[in-house]
C-alpha cells in the first residue's frame, strides 16, 4: 500500500497549481493547514471511521467546522472523501507548503542547538544559509542539551552538523577504523 506521503503528492500538486493560477498561496495555504489539524482532532477521526459515513457525509464534516467555503475548496472536500484521502490531509499541507517555498524563493531550516539561540546567532544563521543556498531562508530552532555544545541545521537534504556530539561520534569512528 501507497505512503500517505505518496498519495498526497500529485493533490498537493493540483492544489498549488490552482493557488498559482489564482494567486492564493497564503489562503489554500491556510485552508491546508486547518484541514490538517482538523482531520487529526481524535472526535473528527471518530466520526470520519465510522461504517456506513458517506464521503458527502465526510466532505459535509469537514465543511461545516469551516468558516466561508469558497467552490472550489467544497469541490476538493468532496473529491478527497471520495477517493478516501481526507487522512492524507496533513501530508498534503506539508507538501503544498514545500511547493510553495520553492515557487517563492524560500527553504525551511531547522536547527537543534544544545542552548537557546539568541538572535544574533539566529540572524546569522539565516545569513550564512540564505548566500550558500541563494534564497530566503526561515528556521525554527529548538534545545536538546545532549549535544553538549554547537548545533545541527537541516535543510531539504542538506544536513550540518556542527554539535559536539557529532564531532565526538565521528572522532569515535576515525579511531575505531
Amino acid at each position: 500500500m501507497a505512503s500517505e506521503s505518496t498519495t498526497a503528492r500529485p493533490y498537493a500538486r493540483a492544489i498549488f497549481e490552482l493557488a498559482s493560477e489564482r494567486g492564493g498561496y497564503d489562503q489554500w495555504s491556510g485552508r491546508l493547514g486547518y484541514w490538517a489539524s482538523v482531520v487529526q482532532d481524535e472526535a473528527i477521526r471518530t466520526r470520519l471511521a465510522e461504517p456506513g459515513i458517506t464521503a458527502q457525509a465526510k466532505a459535509d464534516l469537514i465543511a461545516s467546522v469551516s468558516d466561508g467555503l469558497d467552490s472550489d475548496s467544497l469541490s476538493l472536500l468532496k473529491l478527497l472523501a471520495e477517493n478516501d484521502r481526507l487522512a492524507s490531509l496533513p501530508d498534503m499541507f506539508k507538501q503544498f507548503e514545500q511547493l510553495r517555498r520553492e515557487a517563492q524563493g524560500e527553504e525551511e531550516a531547522h536547527v537543534v542547538s544544545a542552548y537557546a539561540l539568541t538572535e544574533e546567532q539566529s540572524s546569522s544563521i539565516v545569513e550564512a544559509l540564505g548566500k550558500r543556498l541563494s534564497c530566503k531562508v526561515k528556521i525554527t530552532s529548538e534545545v536538546d542539551p545532549d549535544l553538549i555544545g554547537g548545533a545541527i541545521i537541516r535543510t531539504g537534504d542538506l544536513v550540518i552538523d556542527g554539535s559536539i556530539r557529532g564531532r565526538l561520534a565521528a572522532l569515535e569512528q576515525s579511531v575505531a577504523s
